[in-house]
């Protein structure tokens, strides 16, 4: 999925000032009872960039994207996550191509995951072999 603006996509300066990336970066924080040191959240950040530049989408595009509306509330759309989980999968191999380096590749595809999880959206990841 991409957004209308086609060739001219661009994202912010500082994509933490988005509203489903702030949530996601103050999730983490409680989750593990402490702030990012600045070099880890800027790494979390430019991988997270990176995903959104390569598919073409905004953080909370992305977000909305994974969900629609129903009586009992939203509900993830399930083809729409399989399909931005093989995204995920792509990145990560990319990431691994690029460093030879497959933990490193893994946790680039981690930092999307856990994105899309402190947003509501349940992911899971592939075995790694």
């Amino acid at each position: 999925m991409t957004t209308e603006a086609g060739p001219e996509f661009s994202l912010p300066e500082d994509i933490g000032d988005l509203p489903a990336v702030k949530h996601w970066l103050e999730a983490q924080a409680r989750h593990w009872n402490r702030s990012q040191e600045d070099a880890d959240r800027r790494r979390k950040l430019d991988t997270l960039r990176s995903f959104c530049v390569i598919q073409q989408i905004d953080p909370d595009a992305l977000v909305r994207s994974l969900f629609r509306p129903t009586p009992e509330g939203p509900r993830i759309k399930l083809k729409r996550r399989r399909i931005v989980m093989e995204q995920i999968a792509e990145f990560e191999a990319k990431a691994r191509e690029e460093t030879q380096d497959v933990r490193r590749a893994r946790d680039t595809g981690n930092v999307v995951r856990s994105f899309l999880i402190h947003n509501g959206v349940a992911m899971s990841a592939p075995v790694v072999r």
